[in-house]
């Protein structure tokens, strides 16, 4: 394991890493630890304060997403939801949903005059057909992260709503679809929404449910929605790095994280505080034929491509994005210059799957999402290896960060196949 040691002291060397601090933790289908060890500090620019360990707690973003699929389908399991019902019939606030087209007077407009100074109305048409919990999972219900949408963008300033994506609460999420549900892809709250689905259904808060069907299943004792509640302070959990544009790659400031430390409602899209040990028990289960949370035919479904043609092609761009400088493609190619030949990708119940291998990394079928503070996991069940990056850096799909993912995984899977060849 000498050269995940050396890429993760690499990058967090204080004096000549790009990170303060990272843990990496792979497993295998037995079970078993192929690495786990952390590097660097749990403060930014503190070389001598607590060094960063696998038990350090972190927000962990949309890693929460993970948690929220496997949750909705222990209840589709339990019968008491079908992934193809309509979930406003749970949740009654979601009947008044609408889809936002525009706003009204902006294809006559002057394209000199700002659009955001214009007094016409939003133009909203009624949801046709249902919201279904598949929709929901998959994010292709029509929901959109609000500060990602100009439309949303503009309904918000039109309405004057207070709060948002980062207001830890379902209020923040609760605005127009952008889409009719189930004709496109956009990334979103859906699985925030999930979470309010399966408190209606079990009659219990979303963070309790977590806790007893989830994390104390798997021996987990530090992964909460409300960590404050278990006596975790801010000043213990591992601290948000911000790179300014354009600064040089050793020059992180601390900073005030998106996201409240304490929130008021427990958000499956991406409220929950957890442990680089904590998650990696939960990516082991599922790598393992979903013992104790999920049957193995759960498992199944959850990890199936779920996407229709017309979502599939929405999805496509948001993972091409614009190229080497954004989107997701970089995790599928090494070769920057063919960008928009990147592989067919589809979306599952639970993440991003590739349709075929990435040469000397992961295989074909392979599940994977991430959070914002750059932190990732990924399930390779014909490889027999499922991995999780713990950081906390921003920007999202920073470029030094994206570079540790991609040395990691590299350096992973040459072990992988060294141990395959009886090495």
């Amino acid at each position: 394991m000498a050269e995940l040691d050396r890429i993760l002291r690499q990058y967090t060397d204080p004096h000549t890493g790009v990170i303060h601090g990272a843990t990496f933790v792979a497993v295998d289908n037995k079970g078993n630890d192929i690495y786990r060890k952390s590097f660097g500090q749990r403060k930014v620019n503190s070389n001598n304060g607590p060094a960063l360990t696998p038990d350090t707690v972190t927000w962990i973003a949309s890693l929460t997403k993970l948690t929220t699929s496997v949750a909705a389908m222990q209840v589709v399991e339990r019968g008491l939801i079908g992934l193809d019902d309509d979930v406003r019939k749970v949740i009654p606030q979601l009947q008044n949903l609408k889809v936002i087209l525009g706003f009204e007077g902006e294809g006559d407009q002057d394209p000199e005059i700002n659009v955001d100074a214009q007094k016409g109305g939003p133009i909203l048409e009624d949801v046709k057909g249902p919201i279904t919990l598949r929709q929901l999972l998959t994010h292709s219900s029509g929901f959109c992260y609000d500060l990602r949408h100009p439309l949303l963008v503009k309904y918000s300033e039109w309405i004057g709503r207070q709060e948002n994506m980062f207001s830890g609460t379902i209020e923040g999420l609760y605005h127009p679809l952008v889409f009719q549900p189930g004709t496109s892809w956009q990334y979103g709250p859906g699985l925030d929404w999930v979470g309010q689905v399966i408190e209606k259904l079990t009659g219990m808060n979303y963070d309790e449910y977590q806790q007893i069907n989830i994390w104390e299943p798997l021996g987990a004792k530090d992964t909460t929605f409300y960590p404050a509640k278990s006596g975790v302070t801010e000043g213990d959990i591992h601290e948000l790095a911000f790179r300014a544009e354009g600064e040089g790659p050793q020059n992180l400031k601390a900073g005030s994280s998106p996201w409240k430390f304490a929130c008021r409602d427990a958000l499956g899209g991406a409220g929950l505080f957890s442990t680089a040990n904590d998650y990696s028990k939960l990516l082991s289960a599922l790598l393992t034929g979903g013992g104790p949370l999920l049957s193995e035919p759960s498992i199944g479904e959850l990890f199936s491509p779920q996407l229709g043609v017309s979502s599939m092609a929405a999805l496509r761009e948001f993972v091409i994005g614009e190229g080497p400088e954004g989107g997701k493609a970089w995790l599928y190619t090494q070769s920057p210059e063919e960008w928009k030949d990147v592989m067919e990708i589809s979306h599952c119940l639970c993440g991003l799957s590739n349709a075929e291998d990435v040469a000397g990394r992961r295989r074909k079928n392979t599940i994977n999402w991430d959070g914002l503070p750059n932190l990732v996991w990924f399930i390779d069940r014909e490889s027999g290896v499922a991995a999780t990056l713990f950081t906390q850096t921003m920007p999202m799909d920073d470029p030094p960060l994206r570079q540790l993912v991609l040395d990691l995984e590299t350096a992973l899977y040459t072990i992988l196949a060294e141990n395959n060849s009886g090495k």
